[in-house]
């Protein structure tokens, strides 16, 4: 941080301490399991059973060390939510401290500092693996960073043989090798710098290797030699991890472009840059050309392996940041350093409002979800079907499929809280989008379930097609609702100035019809919902409950609407609970101004079923002002898509006349 003043360096100190405590806050604040993954510690650790080491010869897999941490803490201390949250806010700590630490042995500048740790603090891998328990790449960051640390401080010493270096050097040796077991794919990262570091020792005829890059590659060669037996030999399907879910080429890079853009736009085009500079000079090479190169390899093992998810780049942040901030500190052209800094900037500030939904969603179905599986629990045992009937619960909007995971989650919890399993079985409303994974976990194939009477309709947060719980359902009653719902668009910061500054459309509505739906309901069904028939309605007829809508209002805002209403009319309305194209019913609303012309319609909120005569339902509207002041006529009404509106035959209930102010 060379020419830096005391105020810069204390003042990033500061801002990067605040934002690591606002992490804290965060992950501390969850006190319940998610679906995902936590299941595995519903099955062990709270029945009082070892977790287990993770190795799974029917996928492929040998990560033995995941979540050992927390098997550990619950042999000494009773097991609880708090607990895992507590561990994960330590390993939060640990890495935001260290990180720091190692981007402070580059000698960078404090912009430069500031901007590469917030770029990986708040980016939306460290998000994601914050909150959800079972995922090693966190661990992989900070042994990763351990190793980094390990290496600018061996690089620095003037004696390369003391016994102070040579137990710095075999601590992050051993930190790399200890991260090999929390991601197989570790292994790049020892070879690739091993590699490239012996290359920059024998093309700058440095003198003697270093031992511990012979280690290091010798590490990375035993593992990958025992790996490839341990598969031989143990392997016990035709199956593996990465086979069932492996993805399009393009759409893989599309999907690490989206969700990791400092990778994909800053290191992968600086590394290519450096490499080119270092082939010509090797003078130039230096061990943050390594870092970078590093990170570039495991980077493209994951678009080899045609894999996304949203953490799985996270221990490439690790080699990245430092070797960036390493080869700006040595850079004399500052123009050069301005324009990495101030496009990683934007690019971190682009992704953060996306980690920022990630994060309030992961707690919110964490929360939510403790909470619905003790409630419905306790439901199914005081509700028994007779004749030992199994009651079948349906996931909305899943499909065994992509939602395997839910279903295996949701039955776990449900046993684990004496819930019998005879009692019930789990269906799914959807068709099966991935045969290779329903399979594998041996799930029957079917099209999709339709619910009969006595079923529970489910509604979670992780559907294929999604389906909110409606206000209000005539064929079903509520059995439990999450009493807080929803969260922030996953949106990117370019998305939220489009939407809302560049855009002539209506920011709030646009906030509102976005939001994700991380709650949990269960509703009862009580009698066959209608076929659906999509025909012209030759007399529909209406009524609503009296609005509470206030005679004057402000040109432009929003404002969430919750419409009762009644088929008074003798045909059944067509709906199925998703916007589908055909002559569906759906409830919407026009203004209509002092001169009789129609100033615009609103978005269609849809139906939960087929609406039949003397049905009475509920339905959201996000009712948009007019931008004018004036006033007007506000018809709130359902319409039949390509036949017509409703208030058109009986608007005389549905008027009401607004004044709007700007």
């Amino acid at each position: 941080m060379k020419g830096d003043s005391i105020t810069q360096r204390y003042g990033i100190i500061v801002f990067c301490v605040s934002g690591l405590v606002a992490i804290l806050a965060v992950v501390l604040s969850v006190d319940g399991l998610g679906p995902i993954d936590d299941h595995q510690f519903i099955r062990t650790i709270f029945q009082g059973k070892p977790f287990g080491f993770y190795i799974r010869p029917d996928l492929g897999r040998f990560i033995p060390l995941t979540a050992q941490e927390y098997d550990l803490a619950a042999r000494i201390i009773e097991p609880s939510p708090f607990l895992f949250h507590f561990i994960g806010g330590i390993k939060v700590l640990l890495c935001g401290v260290l990180l720091f630490y190692c981007l402070m042995l580059t000698r960078a500048n404090s912009w430069a500092l500031a901007i590469l740790w917030c770029v990986t603090m708040y980016s939306i891998g460290f998000a994601n693996a914050a909150i959800r328990l079972q995922i090693g790449e966190l661990n992989a960051l900070f042994l990763i960073l351990v190793f980094v640390w390990s290496t600018l401080v061996s690089e620095k010493m003037t004696s390369p043989f003391s016994s102070k270096q040579n137990i710095i050097t075999v601590t992050g040796l051993v930190a790399l090798a200890v991260a090999f077991f929390y991601k197989e794919l570790i292994f790049v990262f020892a070879l690739a710098f091993g590699t490239v570091e012996l290359l920059r020792y024998c093309r700058q005829k440095q003198g003697k290797i270093p031992i511990r890059i012979w280690a290091l590659l010798i590490i990375g060669a035993c593992y990958i030699i025992f790996y490839g037996l341990w598969r031989v030999i143990f392997a016990t399907s035709s199956n593996s991890y990465t086979s069932l879910h492996t993805t399009a080429i393009w759409d893989v890079i599309n999907l690490y472009a989206k969700n990791d853009p400092f990778i994909i736009f800053i290191v992968l085009p600086l590394t290519f840059f450096r490499v080119l500079l270092i082939i010509h000079n090797a003078n130039k090479h230096t061990v943050y050309d390594s870092f970078m190169v590093a990170a570039s390899a495991y980077v493209g093992a994951f678009l080899a392996l045609r894999m996304f998810n949203t953490y799985y780049l996270l221990p490439v942040y690790g080699f990245a940041v430092c070797g960036i901030a390493g080869i700006l500190a040595s850079q004399a052209v500052t123009w050069f350093n301005t324009i990495v800094l101030v496009t990683t900037g934007l690019l971190g500030a682009n992704t953060l409002p996306v980690a920022i939904s990630d994060i309030q969603s992961l707690k919110s179905i964490a929360n939510n979800h403790y909470q619905f599986v003790q409630v419905l629990s306790k439901w199914l045992i005081e509700n028994p079907l007779p004749n030992s009937e199994r009651r079948n619960l349906i996931l909305k909007g899943v499909s065994q499929g992509s939602g395997i995971e839910i279903i295996i989650s949701l039955k776990t919890f449900l046993e684990s809280l004496g819930t019998p399993s005879t009692s019930f079985e789990i269906k799914t409303t959807e068709p099966d989008d991935n045969k290779n994974i329903s399979s594998y976990y041996g799930v029957k194939d079917e099209m999709g379930y339709t619910a009969n009477i006595g079923d529970l309709l489910v509604f979670n947060p992780y559907q294929s097609v999604v389906i909110t719980p409606p206000l209000l359902a005539p064929s079903s009653n509520e059995i439990y609702r999450s009493g807080s719902e929803w969260a922030l668009p996953r949106w990117s910061g370019w998305d939220w100035l489009k939407i809302c500054v560049f855009s002539q459309n209506n920011c709030a509505s646009g906030i509102f019809a976005n939001m994700r739906y991380t709650g949990y309901a269960a509703m009862l069904v009580h009698r066959l919902a209608a076929p659906v028939q999509l025909a012209p309605l030759s007399s529909p007829s209406y009524c609503i409950d009296p609005l509470e809508l206030p005679s004057t209002m402000q040109a432009g805002i929003t404002k969430k609407l919750d419409v009762s209403i009644e088929n008074t009319g003798s045909e059944i309305w067509p709906a199925n609970g998703v916007s589908s194209p055909g002559m569906f019913v759906h409830l919407s609303y026009v203004w209509i101004n002092e001169n009789g012309q129609v100033t615009f319609e609103g978005n269609r909120s849809t139906f939960p079923e087929p609406i039949q005569p003397n049905d009475k339902t509920k339905v959201s509207i996000l009712l948009n002002m007019p931008m004018q002041p004036g006033r007007y006529k506000l018809f709130i009404s359902p319409v039949q898509e390509n036949v017509g509106w409703f208030y058109t035959q009986n608007n005389s209930e549905t008027t009401k006349v607004i004044d709007i102010y700007r």
